[in-house]
């Protein structure tokens, strides 16, 4: 953490050192780039980070005895503000945000010019929706605090939700210019079609990406020079998956002239038509596709699609309905179908349907999933137990029906259910099953088991950084209620 030249003051205690914050950190935080510690603590602090609550005593220890060292107006500052942002943080965390607004204006009341106070109000003002202050508060924060990578992602997201996409994309670049390689950043990057990802994403690597404007140039290199009809069917669905649409167009089309392109060029022009609003000549490539290839699930949801889209109701159900029946285990294409019944106010025939799918093929998971769900929604818990039991000795410890059990028992009370259920794989349930088995210990009263496993869980290596935190969060709750 120590960088760059420094002269220690020479009034400065001599059980007191200085580490060297990052430059958007010291701004960040409304601090001189050099920060005090206590001197047999230094080494922890390089290897493990700053403490800024640690700091903030060292800062009033500081100040006690050189209260003219260099950086005392902002290390003041600091030690009054610090303890009140420590008492929002828990309003924040707990999501009370229209609460916090208020404590954080009192905080600017103490530093005016202070950019992570302003950063929690533009992320308090677009949580509460109102964008426009969400935005302005943002751009105070960067004023004060230029090179916070993390004020320019965020007023990206505010951008977004403003609908002003050219903004979202110039504050996602200087964020990216400042936090290389950030998983976020680059995943808002490529859905806004800035950038593609030429591999896969390794931790601790550079991600591998390249422009939009380098990746169409090249794109239209390849189409110049390709002539393999497999190749340019290869790289058109490449192109369409990377949303360059009139390229895999184009591609597709070369691929047919050629008079020996595979059928799935066909179904990709198909899409191609589909994604561009040309629907009746997507309609038209896909039912020649289909009379082709009539076992072609892709080509009956993209009909299916196209179908919709023009209003052909149903068609669209036929289309969608022959796609299950082609593959009954595909559970996105299931979802689709069951979310068409209940928007259609035809739950009840939903169940029947999925019911007979499930009878057809005793070995699928989805069909009876699906079912147990509309028997919930139509509140006949009974019928869908006996159901989602049944689906459980087919397919013992399935994640997707347990998630449904559990959760329809928790909210029924049935905590001894649950545990029954979920407490013999506690040792390799994913997250979300892992809450339920926790919240299920609660209820019953087990509070140190719940903790326990819940702990358990954190102690597994290699955890995303979403489950950490939030399972952090409620184990810092469980903790607390003790």
């Amino acid at each position: 953490m120590s960088e760059g030249p420094f002269k220690r003051p020479p009034e400065v205690p001599p059980e007191i050192a200085f580490v060297s914050l990052p430059v958007g950190l010291a701004q960040f935080h409304h601090l001189p780039r050099h920060v005090p510690v206590w001197l047999h603590r230094q080494e922890a602090v390089e290897k493990e980070g700053y403490d800024f609550t640690e700091g903030a005593r060292v800062m009033e220890d500081l100040l006690q005895e050189a209260p003219g060292v260099p950086g005392a107006y902002l290390y003041r500052l600091f030690t009054r503000k610090w303890p009140l942002l420590l008492t929002i943080n828990p309003i924040l965390a707990s999501g009370r945000v229209a609460e916090a607004i208020p404590r954080l204006v009192e905080v600017l009341e103490v530093d005016p010019e202070c950019p992570l106070t302003c950063f929690q109000l533009g992320f308090c003002f677009r949580a509460t929706g109102e964008l426009e202050k969400s935005a302005s508060f943002y751009r105070q924060a960067l004023r004060m605090a230029p090179d916070a990578g993390w004020i320019h992602s965020n007023l990206g997201r505010t951008y977004q939700a403003l609908g002003e996409g050219p903004k979202a994309v110039e504050a996602y670049w200087r964020a990216l210019e400042l936090l290389p390689s950030d998983a976020f950043v680059l995943e808002q990057l490529v859905a806004l079609g800035e950038i593609f990802l030429l591999g896969p994403v390794k931790a601790g690597s550079e991600v591998p990406y390249v422009k939009r404007a380098d990746y169409e140039k090249k794109a239209e290199e390849i189409l110049e020079k390709e002539r393999d009809p497999k190749a340019l069917t290869k790289v058109g669905w490449k192109l369409l998956e990377d949303g360059l649409t009139d390229q895999a167009f184009r591609s597709f089309q070369k691929a047919m002239a050629s008079g020996s392109a595979p059928t799935e060029a066909k179904l990709g022009l198909g899409r191609a038509h589909l994604q561009e609003g040309r629907l009746g000549e997507a309609e038209r490539t896909l039912v020649e596709f289909l009379e082709e290839e009539p076992g072609s699930v892709p080509g009956h949801l993209v009909l299916f699609k196209a179908y919709l889209a023009q209003g052909e109701t149903d068609l669209a159900w036929e289309a969608i309905q022959t796609a299950a029946r082609l593959e009954p285990d595909r559970a996105e294409t299931l979802r689709t179908l069951y979310l068409l019944f209940k928007e259609a106010g035809r739950l009840e025939e939903g169940v029947d349907w999925f019911r007979a799918l499930a009878k057809d093929h005793p070995k699928c998971v989805a069909p009876p999933a699906m079912a147990a769900q509309g028997l919930l929604e139509l509140d006949r818990f009974e019928e869908a137990r006996g159901i989602l039991e049944a689906v459980l000795k087919v397919s013992p410890g399935n994640e997707g029906i347990l998630l449904l059990y559990s959760a329809e028992l928790g909210k029924r009370g049935e905590a001894e259910e649950v545990l029954r259920l979920l407490e013999p794989l506690r040792e390799r349930l994913p997250f979300s099953l892992t809450i339920n088995l926790v919240l299920a210990y609660e209820r019953k009263g087990d509070r140190a088991l719940a903790k326990g496993t819940l702990a358990d869980f954190l102690a597994r290596p290699g955890l995303p950084e979403m489950e950490k935190g939030r399972g952090a969060d409620l184990l810092r709750k469980l903790e607390g209620e003790a």
